[in-house]
């Protein structure tokens, strides 16, 4: 019995010493300027850790004006030693900030690291002057509920830095929804000094709310860049506003309204044909252009007239960037003559003048050919009605009437519901207005969520960069197979992480995929930029290949 317990506490006592962590930290600078960046590296000693760190940096709040974001991490196999990177930007005023605790959740165990100070002193000589900055572009006014405002941030470089790209950028905001916009993530500025990037922030509850976004710029100090000189290109930003939302306004709201908000214009209508005749289907073109919730729009209601059968046929869709939506409708004319469209009232808020507009399709002059449909006088089903009795109707038709066989001044017309004709052309319009309604659907869903189509559009380039990578390996191209395989992995995570491919580092990617080998993402790295750095021989990797689709399979599930 008492080596049984002298065993138990043995072992007590070696899960105590194996859950024993060694942790230390060090900023660079150790004493920071006022609003200077500055990378923190987080050592973490173990026996018991037994794959990289998941979801870093998520419980971390940092002091209100310190900007912190998770840049990466450094694990071997089989070691048991972990360094996690972050980059900030200092507040802008002198004073000692603590970073809180927080927990860096590995596979085997929770590590708690403990708070973490940074000095921030005026006494350190460093000037902001001549460096990249993040701006942000948004409106300083009131907001409206429903309202798209279209906004931006703005990376200026300088004489003496660059910036390169951009990528993370993150919005917390509660009663708003955020999107950005464009299919590239950054855009050059006219003046060449810079990158945009644009994006919608659309309220969806009345009252104040601070609005937090985030992000992190690639900045160039004139050293050759690559995936392996990373050190020191990127760089946090962070914005906070106090943004107020109120209801647009009921008074002076006409009945018309339709929930646009913004400031918008129309554009002469397009007629498909000015000279139909009386019958034939035209297509009216209508287009607003302009800023505002644009998608948000319903299409304009064009009754029908005396003159005029009108229907709604579809929507152009186009780009959201664009600025500008497209009503189709039907139009058939009733009568011959020198007719016009009708002129169509579309009425908008307008948030600077807070006040509301109306814009106006104005008529279109047509001139209708042909015959207007006879009138079909006592016209009734049953064959016995007599003339001029409450049975026999006067009604308008289109369809020429037959006489009943052995019926004297009374006409007889077969009713269109037992007309084959009439059940061919219907349930063909049918079927065709189904699919139609079915189409505009599903594009109008996937303009609502284009995360779904950039997600496709990453599968379908990274199948292609594998399908490349595959012929390579056949060829034994190693620099090729290592070319593609890279391009493979960026562009498989460049959607989970909401960045551009291009922009991508090794650390990036191990971001997206925490459980890969850190050795074989820098090995896969420096064979790709081989041949315009003088990196090691590609051969090394191709042997890596299960591995290297094992990743790729494991992005491609994540799309």
């Amino acid at each position: 019995m008492r080596a049984a317990f002298a065993i138990l506490a043995c072992f007590i006592a070696a899960s105590l010493v194996r859950a024993e962590n060694h942790i230390t930290w060090e900023i660079t600078p150790p004493v920071c300027g006022p609003g200077q960046p500055f990378r923190l590296q987080v050592r973490i000693e173990s026996d018991d850790i037994l794959g990289g760190a998941n979801q870093v940096g998520r419980e971390i709040k940092p002091p209100r004006g310190m900007v912190l974001r998770y840049s990466g991490q450094v694990f071997r196999a089989n070691a048991t030693e972990a360094t996690l990177n972050f980059s900030g930007v200092a507040p802008e005023e002198e004073g000692n900030y603590v970073l809180p605790a927080f927990n860096a959740r590995f596979p085997s165990q929770v590590v708690l690291v403990p708070a973490i100070t940074l000095i921030v002193s005026n006494k350190t000589g460093y000037r902001k002057e001549g460096r990249a900055r993040a701006e942000l572009v948004l409106p300083e006014r009131t907001f409206y509920v429903g309202e798209k405002i279209a906004g931006g941030v703005v990376m200026r470089g300088s004489e003496q830095e660059t910036v390169t790209g951009s990528f993370g950028l993150e919005c917390e905001a509660e009663g708003f929804t955020f999107q950005t916009e464009g299919s590239s993530f950054t855009q050059p500025l006219q003046d060449g000094l810079g990158l945009m990037k644009p994006f919608d922030l659309t309220p969806i509850r009345a009252g104040q709310s601070e609005f937090s976004l985030s992000g992190i710029m690639l900045v160039n100090t004139g050293d050759r860049i690559s995936s392996l000189n990373i050190s020191g290109r990127d760089r946090p930003f962070n914005f906070r506003r106090k943004l107020t939302v109120e209801h647009v306004p009921e008074t002076g709201r006409p009945a018309d309204w339709g929930g646009s908000i913004g400031k918008l214009e129309v554009t002469p209508p397009d007629l498909s044909n000015r000279f139909p005749e009386v019958g034939e289907p035209i297509k009216l073109k209508l287009t607003l252009v302009g800023e505002g919730n644009l998608e948000r729009i319903i299409a304009p209601e064009i009754p029908g007239t005396d003159t005029w059968d009108i229907a709604l046929a579809s929507e152009l869709r186009q780009r959201r960037s664009e600025g500008r939506r497209t009503f189709i409708y039907t139009l058939v004319p009733r009568l011959p003559g020198d007719l016009k469209t009708p002129a169509i009232r579309f009425p908008t808020f307008n948030p600077d003048s807070k006040k509301f507009e109306t814009v106006e399709f104005v008529s279109v002059a047509v001139k209708v050919s042909g015959n207007a449909p006879a009138k079909v006088e006592l016209v009734t089903i049953d064959p016995s009605a007599k003339v001029g009795t409450p049975a026999a109707k006067m009604i308008t038709g289109l369809l020429t009437p037959t006489v009943a066989a052995g019926v004297k001044g009374v006409a007889k017309i077969e009713p269109l519901a037992a007309s084959q004709p009439f059940w061919l052309s219907n349930t063909g319009a049918l079927v065709a207005l189904l699919l139609a309604t079915a189409v505009i659907s599903i594009v109008g869903y996937f303009a609502a969520h284009p995360e779904f189509l950039i997600r496709r559009r990453a599968r379908g380039n990274l199948r292609r960069a594998r399908a490349a990578a595959q012929d390579a390996y056949r060829r034994q191209d190693y620099a090729a197979y290592a070319r593609a395989m890279t391009q493979g992995l960026r562009t498989g995570a460049a959607p989970l992480l909401k960045a551009e491919p291009l922009a991508l580092t090794q650390s990036d990617i191990l971001r997206a995929l925490p459980t890969a080998s850190p050795t074989l993402i820098e090995a896969i790295f420096l064979a790709a930029d081989g041949e315009k750095y003088g990196a090691k021989d590609p051969r090394q990797t191709i042997a890596e290949d299960a591995q290297l689709q094992a990743m790729l399979n494991t992005l491609e599930a994540q799309l």
